[in-house]
């Protein structure tokens, strides 16, 4: 990524103001760097500890590069004092130790990115069976295979989870420095960086929720917690839990919609080709409305006996459709 291109986002970050999918571009940026090869505190060491590597950083306060930033070789040191030279030119530290601190990817890591300008949610099964919505302009990254004591995954932006129960394996979301652990439960988070905050509400189960110093909140059932980074603050309240997942079915309301319009955006959201046998089936008008938290089978059922037909799963990403068409 070109200098002028990084100072640009990382001002917009800054100032809260950048959209999802120019976050999404720093995070490849920071993908691309490629020094999670070892732990931060290793990596602080080897800068010779926070006082040295804080010195640095200032000692770097003017500089600014006029080339391109072409760090995946550099040692960790000299990256992060031509980084620093950067952040710290428009005083986002904060959004350094966020970067600096996300999970260390694996191997088999997958990242599905939502669009920004439509308003098209996107459903995800993961490898244990839990169900995943989210929510347009949000990514999320998670492993094809959920190996080892615990299943982790991150998220920037908003998600709906519903997460299958396993009392030996925790459910780990990580959304910047706060992290949300769960056994089996169904809940709500919403991370922009941009605003600054983390917002965990509970619709089903038990989660808790920390950052790397505390405990911030245990949350059960209609209870919600605000962490707010700007001024390290937590608020635990009572809420309608199901408010929080409205955005869920924004894109799931049809009112006398075609058959296969719904097709289309089923075919999107559940990442399968959804097609007709009968091309007469096509144009009939369904009436119907969705949480928008339900699986594709679910859907189906319903709309298929609305509409009189059959649907059948060929395999794992085709679905037919078939009956008589509309009068």
């Amino acid at each position: 990524m070109e200098t002028k291109r990084l100072n640009y986002l990382l001002d917009r970050y800054y100032k809260g103001i950048c959209e999802p999918a120019e976050e999404a571009e720093l995070d490849a940026w920071y993908q691309s760097l490629n020094i999670n090869d070892q732990p931060f505190e290793s990596f602080v060491q080897s800068a010779g500890g926070k006082d040295e590597l804080s010195k640095d950083m200032f000692d770097h306060f003017k500089v600014r590069l006029d080339t391109d930033v072409k760090v995946r070789r550099l040692n960790p040191y000299r990256w992060i004092t031509r980084v620093a030279a950067v952040l710290i030119g428009f005083g986002i530290l904060t959004g350094a130790y966020y970067l600096l601190n996300r999970p260390h990817p694996s191997s088999n890591q997958v990242a599905v990115v939502t669009p920004v300008n439509e308003n098209e949610n996107q459903f995800i099964t993961l490898a244990d069976g839990s169900k995943v919505v989210l929510r347009h302009g949000s990514t999320l990254h998670y492993p094809a295979s959920f190996n080892g004591s615990k299943r982790e995954v991150e998220l920037i932006g908003e998600a709906y989870f519903d997460i299958h129960h396993d009392d030996k394996k925790p459910f780990v979301i990580h959304t910047g420095a706060i992290k949300t652990t769960v056994l089996g439960t169904a809940f709500d988070i919403a991370a922009y960086p941009s605003q600054k905050k983390v917002v965990v509400t509970v619709t089903r189960g038990k989660v808790k929720v920390e950052d790397d110093r505390k405990m911030l909140a245990i949350l059960t059932p209609n209870e919600q917690v605000v962490c707010d980074n700007r001024t390290a603050t937590t608020q635990k309240v009572k809420v309608e839990a199901s408010r929080s997942l409205m955005w869920a079915g924004t894109d799931m309301t049809f009112d006398g919609e075609s058959f296969k319009s719904i097709a289309a955006l089923l075919s999107k959201r559940y990442q399968v080709s959804v097609e007709f046998k009968n091309p007469a089936l096509e144009q009939c008008p369904i009436t119907a409305s969705f949480t928008g938290t339900e699986t594709l089978k679910e859907i189906l059922e319903i709309l298929c006996t609305a509409r009189g037909t059959t649907y059948k799963f060929e395999n794992a990403q085709k679905v037919t459709i078939d009956g008589n068409g509309c009068n």
